[in-house]
C-alpha cells in the first residue's frame, strides 16, 4: 500500500465534505447536541463543583448519532454512480482506500471536536478547569472518536445507500458506545466476579471513563486502537468483496 494512493483517497473525501454542506450540518447538530445535553441533561447545574469532565463523559452517545451522518455517503455514492471501479483503475489497492477514507472523517471529527471550545469557555465561566487535564482528554475524546469513525466507515461499506448507511451505523455506534455492558452485569450478577471483570474490559463506556478520569492506561488506549484497527479490515474486506 503506497502512502501517495491513501493520500489521494484522503484528498478527495476530505474535501467533498467542506464543498457541501453535509460537515456544517453535522457540526451544528454536535454543537447542539453537546451545548444542550450538558446544561440540560446532567447535573451542571446543581453540581457545585461542575467541571468539564461531563462535557466528556457525554461524548460517546453523542459522536455515535453524530458521525453515522459524515460516513453515510462514504462508500454509498461510490456504489450508487458506479465510480467504485472508476477509483480501483487507478493503481490504487483497497485498504488504502478504506483508510484514506476513514483519515478523512477522522479529521473531520477533529475539526468538530475544536468546534466545541467556546463551551469549554462558558463552562470555565463557572469553575475554573485544568487546562492541561481538557487538552489530554481532548486527545483522549479525538482517540475514541477515531474507533467510532472506523465503526461506522465499516458498516458504510456493507450498504448500497446512503439511510441504509446512516442506520446500520447509529444502531452499532451506539450499541458499541453506551449500552454499559460491564454495569449490566455487575448488577444482574454481583458476585461473578470474573464475568464482571471480563465485561469491563470490554466495555467502551467504562474504557473510555477511566481514560477521562485519569486512569490512563495502555490497555485502555490499545482497546481503541485494536476498535480501529478491526473495523478497518472489515470495511476494506467487504468493499472487496464487492469488487469481487
Amino acid at each position: 500500500m503506497a502512502f501517495k494512493d491513501l493520500l489521494t483517497c484522503f484528498e478527495k473525501d476530505f474535501k467533498f465534505y467542506f464543498q457541501s454542506n453535509l460537515v456544517y450540518l453535522a457540526m451544528l447538530i454536535y454543537l447542539m447536541l453537546s451545548a444542550g445535553l450538558l446544561l440540560y441533561a446532567s447535573d451542571f447545574y446543581l453540581n457545585t463543583t461542575a467541571n468539564f469532565y461531563q462535557f466528556f463523559k457525554l461524548q460517546p452517545g453523542i459522536l455515535a448519532m453524530v458521525i453515522p451522518v459524515l460516513t453515510m455517503r462514504l462508500w454509498a455514492d461510490e456504489y450508487k454512480y458506479n465510480t467504485l471501479e472508476i477509483l480501483f483503475t487507478q493503481p490504487i489497492n483497497t485498504a488504502a482506500a478504506a483508510i484514506g477514507k476513514f483519515l478523512a472523517v477522522w479529521l473531520v471529527v477533529g475539526i468538530m471536536l475544536l468546534s466545541s471550545v467556546g463551551i469549554w469557555l462558558f463552562v470555565g465561566l463557572f469553575t475554573s478547569t485544568d487546562v492541561s487535564w481538557v487538552l489530554v482528554n481532548y486527545g483522549l475524546t479525538f482517540l475514541m472518536a477515531g474507533s467510532l469513525c472506523a465503526v461506522s466507515a465499516a458498516a458504510a461499506a456493507f450498504c448500497y445507500s446512503a439511510p441504509a448507511a446512516f442506520l446500520s451505523a447509529t444502531m452499532l455506534c451506539v450499541l458499541l458506545s453506551v449500552t454499559g455492558f460491564g454495569s449490566w452485569i455487575e448488577e444482574i450478577l454481583p458476585d461473578s466476579t470474573r464475568l464482571i471483570k471480563l465485561t469491563q474490559a470490554f466495555d467502551f463506556e467504562q474504557q473510555f471513563d477511566e481514560l477521562i478520569s485519569g486512569k490512563v492506561s495502555l490497555s485502555s488506549i490499545a482497546y481503541f486502537v485494536i476498535i480501529m484497527a478491526t473495523a478497518l479490515w472489515t470495511g476494506a474486506a467487504a468493499v472487496e468483496y464487492k469488487r469481487s
